[in-house]
C-alpha cells in the first residue's frame, strides 16, 4: 500500500508556485509518494491518494478517481473546464459548464485554503466534506527563512515591488500601470530565481503591488511579502485578503501561520491511513 500525492508539476519545475510549495510540504511531512498527473496510468484500490492539480491527467482517469480512496488538497476549482469560476458573473457556473461534482462528493475530505474558497463551492451547490484550513500549508524551513529575512531587512527601500511574470493571471501589466499612473517608483522580482534569492530580493522593497485578475484561492506571494514586513497594495478579490488575520505582518503573522500549520497538518493526518490510528 502507498500514500500518493498527484499533481501537475514538481516544486523543481515551478519553484515559486504556491500550490507546488504546499504540495512539497505535504510530501515531506506526511511521507507521501509523488506522481505527476500526466504520468498516471491507473489507480489501485490498495493505495490512498491526495489529489491536488490534475489538469494534465487523462480525462478518462479523472472520472475513475471517485471509485478509489482519496482526499483533495484543493489548489483551484475543478468544477468547470477552465478552473476559473470567476469568469462567470458572481462566480456562478452555469449548469452546462459544471463538471467533476462527483469527484468532490466521493472524497473522504476536501481541504480548501480559505473561507472565500469554500464559499465559491457552496455557491455552486457542490456537496463535499469541506475542511477549511484558512491558510495554505507551510514548511517550517520556509517560515524560518521568512523570519530570518524579515529580521535581516528592517530598512526597506522606498519603492514598490512588482512580480514580473508571464502568467497573465498575476497581471504584471496592471501593477505597472497602477504604479505609473500614481507616480510610484517600482522595481521587479523575476521568475526563475532561486527561492531564497527571490524572497530576499522582494524583501528589500517597502511594499508589494499586486492586482491578480483571478479570484485566487489563497495567494502565497502576498502572505510571504507580509511575513517579511512589507505592506501590500492589492485588490481584495481573493482568499487570504478576506481572512481576519490579513492585518498581521512580520513575526506576528509568521507565528500565526506556524501555529495553524501544525493544526492543519494534524487535520490532514487523520485521513492518511498510516496516521489514522494515532489521532
Amino acid at each position: 500500500m502507498a500514500n500518493i500525492l498527484i499533481s501537475d508539476f514538481t516544486l523543481e519545475e515551478v519553484p515559486h508556485g504556491g500550490s507546488e510549495v504546499g504540495n512539497q510540504m505535504l510530501i515531506e511531512h506526511l511521507g507521501l509518494d509523488f506522481i505527476k498527473s500526466a504520468e498516471v496510468t491507473e489507480f489501485n484500490k490498495k493505495d490512498f491518494y491526495v489529489i491536488c492539480n490534475i489538469s494534465l491527467m487523462n480525462p478518462n482517469l479523472v472520472k475513475e478517481i471517485k471509485n478509489y480512496n482519496y482526499i483533495i488538497f484543493e489548489c483551484d476549482y475543478k468544477i468547470c473546464p477552465s478552473r476559473h469560476p470567476w469568469r462567470f458573473p458572481k462566480s456562478l457556473i452555469p449548469p452546462q459548464f459544471r463538471i467533476n461534482y462527483d469527484l468532490y462528493e466521493n472524497a473522504k475530505a476536501v481541504f480548501v485554503k480559505t473561507t472565500d474558497h469554500e464559499n465559491v463551492y457552496k455557491l455552486n451547490d457542490v456537496k463535499a466534506n469541506f475542511i477549511n484550513l484558512r491558510t495554505n500549508i507551510w514548511s517550517p524551513k520556509d517560515l524560518e527563512l521568512l523570519e530570518t529575512i524579515n529580521n535581516d531587512t528592517p530598512n526597506k527601500i522606498n519603492k514598490s515591488c512588482i512580480y514580473n511574470t508571464d502568467n497573465w493571471i498575476k497581471n504584471t501589466k496592471g501593477s505597472i500601470k497602477y504604479c505609473e499612473e500614481n507616480n510610484i517608483p517600482y522595481g521587479f522580482v523575476f521568475n526563475g530565481q532561486d527561492r531564497e534569492v527571490f524572497l530576499r530580493e522582494m524583501a528589500k522593497y517597502k511594499n508589494l503591488v499586486f492586482f491578480p485578475i483571478a479570484r485566487e484561492t489563497f495567494c502565497r506571494i502576498v502572505m510571504e511579502a507580509k511575513c517579511m514586513g512589507m505592506e501590500v497594495i492589492t485588490n481584495k478579490n481573493y482568499g487570504c485578503t478576506l481572512e481576519d488575520y490579513f492585518n498581521l505582518k512580520g513575526s506576528e503573522l509568521i507565528n500565526y501561520l506556524r501555529y495553524y500549520n501544525n493544526i492543519n497538518l494534524n487535520k490532514m493526518k487523520k485521513y492518511i491511513p498510516q496516521y489514522d490510528n494515532a489521532f
